[in-house]
C-alpha cells in the first residue's frame, strides 16, 4: 500500500501529527506495534502543562522560564518560548476536540502544581489525563479516516537515494515482512526506559525501536545520556505513582516517619534524593494518609486503585513504599525546529525525538504538551513536502534480509533465555547508567552489553509457530535495546559533567563550557562499530576506548 504521510507511533504526538497530516487532504496511515492504547501516552497521569490564567502571577513567559531553569541551559530556548506560548490554545483546541478537563467551582479549568513549577498550570483529568486526550484524538482520526495498522512492528526504514521511500514492518498476526510506500514518514513511538526492565515504570516495549531503526538507516540521534528517573513507582512493580500525588499534598517520608527532601523538587534532584536516602539503609515511602478522603477519591483515583492492585496498599490508610524508575528518555532522533531529520522527508515527534525543548530534564508536565505541539508542527510539515514528492521505489533488497532475519529467530536454535536477558539488562544499566554513574560503570554497563552482542546467533524463538509469536517480538526489542544501550554509554561517556538527569560521580560539576549547539550526536558509521566492536581487551581498555570515543565525536560533530 502507498500513502501520502505515514505516522509509527499512536501516542498523543503520532495522532496529533495523523490528524494535521489528513487536515491537509492526503492519505494518512498509523502503524503501531500493539493495540492502539499501549502508548506512554495514555498511561500519563499527571497532565499538561499551560499558562491559560493570570490571576495567579502566571503567564506563558514564566512557564518558558521555569522550562528554561529546569533545563540546565541545554534548551533551545527560541522553541521553548513559542511552545509555551502556544499551549493554551493546545489546550482550547482539546477541549474543542471533546476533552474534559476537571473544572473548578468557578467553572475554570482546575490547575496543579508539578515539579519545578512556580505556578498552577498544569490541566488534568482527575489522574489520567493521557489517556483521556488519547482518546479523543483516536475518535477524531477515526472521523477523518485515518487508517490504523495495528499490531505492525516496524523493522526498518527504507531509504532510495537519500530520501524516504518507505518502511518494513512484521505483522505480528503471522509473522510475514511486509512493506509499506510513503512520501513522508513521521516516526513518534515514544522513548527507550522499558530497556531497564524491572527498574522502569514503562512496558518493556518501549524499547527505544524507532531510534535505533533511524540509527540504522544513517540519521543521526543525540542526547541518549539522558533519562529521567521518575521519583516515585511501587518499590517491587515499578507501576507509576503520578507526581499528581504530590501535587496533591502526599509526603515523602522514610521508615521514621522524617519529611527528607523537597516533594516538589526538579525529578533529577528528587530521584537522586530518594536514591541516596535509600543505599545508606532507609526506607521511603509516600504517605497520603492525612488527605481527605474526597481528594483520594475525585483527584487521584487511578493511584488508589494502582495500589490496591499492585501492592494491596489502601493509601487512605497506609504508607505506599516507593523508589526511583527509569521513566522518560529526553535524548533521540535529532530534528530541526520543523521536526525534519537528517533524512529527507523523515520527520520525529514526541519522546522518539530530541526536541531541544527538555535540555537535560524535564519538567513535569512539559510530555504532553511538547507532544501536543511538535506532533502538530510534523504533521503539517510532512504534509507539506508529501505535496510536493512522488512516490519513490521501494528497493526489495532490504524486506529480503529482514525475512531472512526473522526467519533465522524463528527457525535457529535457541540456547538462552530472552526474559532472563532483559532482566540483567535492566538490572546492569540501572546500577552502571541510572541517575548515578561514573567512567567505571558505564565502562562495566558497556562490558556487559558487548557480551550480550556476542550472543546474537543463540538467541531465537523456543516457539516456531508464526502466528502472533510473542516470543519474536520480544527478541527483536531486545537486539534494539542493545543498540540503544550502546549509544547511551556512548554519550555518557562523551559528557563529562553532571547535568540534570546525567549525573556522574567522578565529574560532579556543570562544565561552563558545554552549551545547547555542544549536543552530543552519533550516527551509524564505522566510527561506530570501531569503537562498539572491535577493542581488544587490554589493561589499557578503559583508557583506549575513552580515547576513540573522543576522536570519533569530534569527527562526526565536524562532519
Amino acid at each position: 500500500m502507498l500513502y501520502d504521510v505515514i505516522v509509527v507511533g499512536s501516542g498523543i504526538a503520532g495522532l496529533s501529527a495523523a490528524l494535521n497530516a489528513k487536515k491537509e487532504g492526503l492519505k494518512v496511515a498509523v502503524v503501531t506495534k500493539s493495540s492502539l492504547l499501549r502508548s506512554n501516552s495514555a498511561v500519563a497521569s499527571g497532565g499538561i502543562n499551560a499558562a491559560i490564567y493570570t490571576n495567579n502571577g502566571d503567564s506563558p513567559k514564566l512557564h518558558a522560564q521555569d522550562t528554561i531553569k529546569a533545563s540546565k541551559k541545554l534548551s533551545k530556548n527560541k522553541m521553548v518560548k513559542k511552545m509555551c506560548e502556544d499551549a493554551p490554545n493546545i489546550i482550547k483546541e482539546f477541549i474543542e476536540m471533546g476533552v474534559k478537563f476537571d473544572m473548578t467551582n468557578d467553572n475554570k479549568i482546575s490547575q496543579r502544581t508539578l515539579g519545578g513549577s512556580s505556578k498552577k498550570r498544569t490541566c488534568h483529568i482527575a489522574d489520567r489525563t493521557g489517556s483521556a486526550i488519547v482518546m479523543s484524538l483516536l475518535q477524531s482520526c477515526r472521523k477523518e479516516g485515518i487508517e490504523f495498522y495495528t499490531n505492525h512492528y516496524l523493522l526498518n526504514l527504507i531509504p532510495c537515494k537519500g530520501k524516504i521511500s518507505g518502511i518494513s514492518l512484521l505483522k505480528k498476526a503471522d509473522s510475514k515482512v511486509t512493506a509499506l510506500g510513503c512520501k513522508a514518514l513521521i516516526l513518534a513511538g515514544g522513548g527507550y526506559a522499558g530497556i531497564f526492565k524491572g527498574y522502569t515504570t514503562n512496558s518493556q516495549e518501549s524499547s527505544g525501536d524507532l531510534i535505533a531503526a533511524a540509527f540504522r538507516a544513517g540519521i543521526k540521534i543525540s542526547n541518549m545520556e539522558f533519562v529521567q528517573f521518575h521519583p516515585t513507582a511501587l518499590k517491587r512493580s515499578g507501576s507509576l505513582i503520578s507526581e499528581a500525588a504530590r501535587a496533591e499534598g502526599a509526603y515523602l517520608i522514610d521508615e521514621t516517619g522524617k519529611r527528607f527532601t523537597k516533594e516538589l523538587a526538579t525529578r533529577d534532584v528528587l530521584s537522586r534524593d530518594i536514591l541516596k536516602h535509600i543505599q545508606i539503609g532507609h526506607r521511603v515511602y509516600l504517605d497520603f494518609r492525612h488527605l481527605s478522603t474526597k481528594i483520594i477519591d475525585e483527584k487521584l483515583p487511578a493511584t488508589y486503585k494502582i495500589a490496591m492492585g499492585s501492592a494491596h496498599i489502601d493509601i487512605k490508610k497506609e504508607l505506599l513504599e516507593i523508589a526511583p524508575s527509569a521513566h522518560y528518555t529526553i535524548g533521540g532522533i535529532y530534528i530541526r525546529d520543523d521536526t525534519s531529520t537528517t533524512m529527507d522527508g523523515v520527520y520525529a515527534c514526541g519522546e522518539c525525538s530530541m526536541s531541544g525543548i527538555h535540555g537535560a530534564n524535564r519538567l513535569g508536565g512539559n510530555s504532553l504538551l511538547e507532544a501536543s505541539y511538535f506532533g502538530k508542527i510534523s504533521g503539517k510539515e510532512a504534509a507539506l513536502y508529501a505535496k510536493n514528492e512522488n512516490f519513490k521505489p521501494i528497493n526489495f533488497i532490504n524486506l529480503e534480509k529482514d525475512e531472512k532475519n526473522i526467519d533465522y529467530i524463528l527457525n535457529g536454535e535457541n540456547l538462552y533465555n530472552i526474559n532472563s536477558l532483559k532482566n540483567n539488562l535492566g538490572e546492569v544499566l540501572f546500577f552502571n547508567i541510572g541517575p548515578f554513574r561514573s567512567e567505571k560503570s558505564l565502562l562495566k554497563a558497556h562490558d556487559y552489553v558487548r557480551y550480550l552482542r556476542e550472543l546474537k546467533l543463540g538467541i531465537c524463538c523456543i516457539n516456531k509457530e508464526k502466528d502472533n509469536n510473542v516470543e519474536l517480538s520480544l527478541i527483536l526489542e531486545f537486539f534494539n535495546s542493545l543498540t540503544i544501550a550502546e549509544l547511551m554509554i556512548y554519550s555518557a561517556l562523551n559528557r563529562e559533567e553532571s547535568r540534570g538527569v546525567h549525573y556522574r560521580n567522578d565529574y560532579n560539576f556543570i562544565d561552563q563550557n558545554y552549551d545547547y549547539l555542544n549536543t552530543n550526536i552519533v550516527r551509524y558509521s564505522k566510527d561506530y562499530f570501531k569503537i562498539f566492536s572491535e577493542i581488544n581487551f587490554k589493561k589499557d581498555y578503559a583508557y583506549s576506548l575513552k580515547k576513540i570515543i573522543k576522536k570519533s565525536i569530534e569527527r562526526l560533530r565536524h562532519g
